[in-house]
């Protein structure tokens, strides 16, 4: 049951374990010259890494700006606000989103569904009229390269200046 015990390695200590040697080396002037190259590198290996991390930040706040700028102007729908100065909406939002479906369903595709989309706007109020823009959001046409538009885009996309006229009618002051 005895276990065999090995002898113990001499409890000498050597090389730069050793803290008196450590010590001797360090003040001498070769040491303190090892000190400061030491301490000169790493200095600028965090200066280095400061600098780094500091462009890093820039560019992403460069480019995070950037990304917003561009898809707010190129992609961004800002949706129009009612006018508290006039009558309210004379339609709930619900039957806005239906009125933007049906105007939709009627651009959408050969032809431009012009009495579909009169029939839509007849008896609307200015506001009614900005909660169906604003259900309507921004789609895309038919042709698969088409921009997204807004409803007052289409509008001016699919119909032609007699149609328009027509329509300014119904819904002054809009396009």
């Amino acid at each position: 049951m005895g276990a065999i015990l090995q002898p113990r390695k001499s409890m000498k200590r050597q090389g730069l374990h050793n803290p008196a040697l450590i010590t001797a080396v360090a003040s001498s002037p070769q040491g303190q010259k090892a000190i400061a190259t030491t301490l000169e590198n790493t200095s600028a290996g965090v200066n280095a890494t400061v600098s780094i991390v500091k462009g890093v930040l820039k560019m992403g706040l460069f480019l995070g700006v950037g990304y917003f700028a561009y898809k707010r102007i190129f992609n961004g729908f800002s949706p129009l606000k009612e006018n508290r100065r006039d009558r309210p909406s004379n339609i709930s939002t619900g039957m806005a989103k239906n009125k933007a479906e049906a105007i939709y369903s009627a651009m959408y595709g050969v032809g431009n569904g012009f009495k579909s989309v009169k029939q839509n706007l007849m008896g609307i109020n200015p506001n009614g009229f900005v909660r169906i823009h604003n259900a309507f959001g921004l789609r895309k046409g038919i042709n698969p390269l088409s921009k997204k538009m807004t409803l007052i885009e289409w509008f001016g996309d699919q119909f032609s200046q007699n149609e328009l006229m027509e329509l300014r009618f119904l819904i002054p002051n809009f396009f």
